[in-house]
This record gives structure tokens, sequence and C-alpha cells, in this order.
């Protein structure tokens, strides 16, 4: 197959007319797309407001006294400290 003949015929050839309705196809899609973008954004917004606002809240408004605890005790249940038998 000789590639030069084949874009020479594929030149020449007439155009599908559906190409015509492209451009309003591509441009609907890209306005829905923004859409959902926005609604997402939105969502992550509230939901990033109320997380705040809890925990000011839980912060603010708690009687009970602060504990710590070690930062690493949930690694001293790791798989790999298990199978070494320590």
């Amino acid at each position: 197959m000789d590639i030069d003949k084949a874009l020479a015929g594929l030149r020449t050839a007439p155009t599908d007319p559906r190409l015509n309705m492209i451009d309003d196809a591509v441009m609907a899609g890209v306005l829905d797309a923004r859409t959902r973008d926005a609604i997402g954004l939105r969502s992550m917004a509230l939901a990033a407001g109320g997380a705040l606002i809890i925990g000011l809240a839980g912060t603010t408004f708690s009687e009970a006294p602060a504990s710590t605890s070690p930062a690493l005790a949930p690694l001293a249940y790791a798989p790999s400290t298990l199978l070494g038998g320590r």
C-alpha cells in the first residue's frame, strides 16, 4: 500500500456532511463537563467548610481533657514486626 496514494485519495474524497455538526456537539460536551466540574467543586467546598466548622466546634466547646498517645503505636502491629517474632 502506497501511503502517498492513500493520502491523495483521502484528500480528494468528499467530506462527510456530519462533520459540519461536530462543532456544536463538541462545544455542548465542553459546557456539560464544565457544569459537572463546577457542581463537584461546589460540593467539595461545602464539605470542607462543614468539616472545618465541626472541627472548630469540637475543639472549642469540648470539656474533655486532651489525651496523647504515641504517634507510631500502630506500627507495633505491622506484619513485618509480627513475622519477625518480636
